[in-house]
This record gives structure tokens, C-alpha cells and sequence, in this order.
């Protein structure tokens, strides 16, 4: 007897499509499914520790309002550099208990933290979707123009050929 087939499932990738072509700009394309990834909202608690600074956004969206709320006492010190001892040096933006501190954070950059003593503080991660949109249609702009540039730039080239008389 025959076993039934089942049903294909869809082809759903963590890894979009991308072009080898660096004259190409790329764009990140917008998600199939509703309220999956870079568009759902992100809230927790991270729990500092004594030691060296810590990441506490690694910068995995295009754009996102990232809030933090010291819940204790402190002293914390949040930066984009991980070079943020001593504490109260100066070198990041110390944070203060119940006051939410915003930070407007592009793709790849990260939050660092650093503390000299346990502290618990609320992150809030807003995605921007709208500025998502229109920085992929700025780079596809962009890249269109690179590749114009680029085609008039070879056929150029071959026109003039060394040795060739103009």
C-alpha cells in the first residue's frame, strides 16, 4: 500500500536572499509572516554583573528605540564604546533609578553596560519599520545609481582602448 504524501511545507529561511554582485545595493526585504522578527516588540530585564562591560543590545535590527530603566540603585553606565570603567569616569551616560533613558540605535551597533554592583534594569527594543522601509529604498536608489555609473564607466573603457587615437 501506498504511504500518502505530505503537504510541502513552506520554505521559510533565517538567511534572506542576497546577490553576490557587489555593484548591487541590498536591501533587506520585508518579513511573509505577520509579527515575526524585526518587527515585534522586545521587553525584559537584564541583570547586570561586576566584572568587565556587557552587551546589552547587539544592534540585530536595522533601526530600533532601545529605553532603559535602572530598577536599583546603581551607579550604571551605559555607551556605544565597551570601554566604559570606572563607572562614573565620564565615558558613557550614567543611568538613574526609575528615569527611562531612550537611545535611537542603528543595524551593528551595540549598547554596552558596566556597573560595580548588581543591578537590575528594563529594556524596552521598539522596532522603527518606517525607517526600515526607507533606508532600503534609499540603498536601492542608491545601488541603481552605483550600477549606472559603473555600466557608463565600462562602456567607456571599452570605447577608449590603449594606443587608440582620439
Amino acid at each position: 500500500m501506498r504511504q500518502p504524501t505530505p503537504p510541502p511545507r513552506p520554505q521559510h529561511s533565517k538567511i534572506p536572499a542576497f546577490s553576490l554582485n557587489r555593484s548591487q545595493a541590498q536591501a533587506q526585504q520585508p518579513t511573509d509572516t505577520v509579527g515575526s522578527g524585526d518587527s515585534r516588540l522586545g521587553l525584559s530585564t537584564f541583570f547586570t554583573k561586576v566584572g568587565p562591560t556587557q552587551v546589552i543590545y547587539n544592534g540585530d535590527r536595522m533601526w530600533a528605540r532601545i529605553t532603559l530603566t535602572l530598577l536599583t540603585a546603581g551607579p550604571v553606565s551605559v555607551g556605544q564604546l565597551n570601554d566604559l570603567l570606572p563607572v562614573t569616569s565620564g565615558k558613557g551616560q550614567v543611568l538613574q533609578t526609575n528615569v527611562p533613558t531612550t537611545f535611537e540605535v542603528a543595524k551593528s551597533n551595540q549598547l554596552f553596560v558596566a556597573c560595580t554592583s548588581l543591578n537590575a534594569i528594563n529594556v524596552s527594543i521598539q522596532p522603527y519599520p518606517w525607517l526600515e522601509t526607507i533606508t532600503g529604498i534609499l540603498t536601492t536608489m542608491a545601488g541603481g545609481a552605483a550600477g549606472a555609473v559603473a555600466r557608463a564607466a565600462s562602456a567607456m573603457v571599452n570605447v577608449v582602448r590603449p594606443g587608440s587615437k582620439i
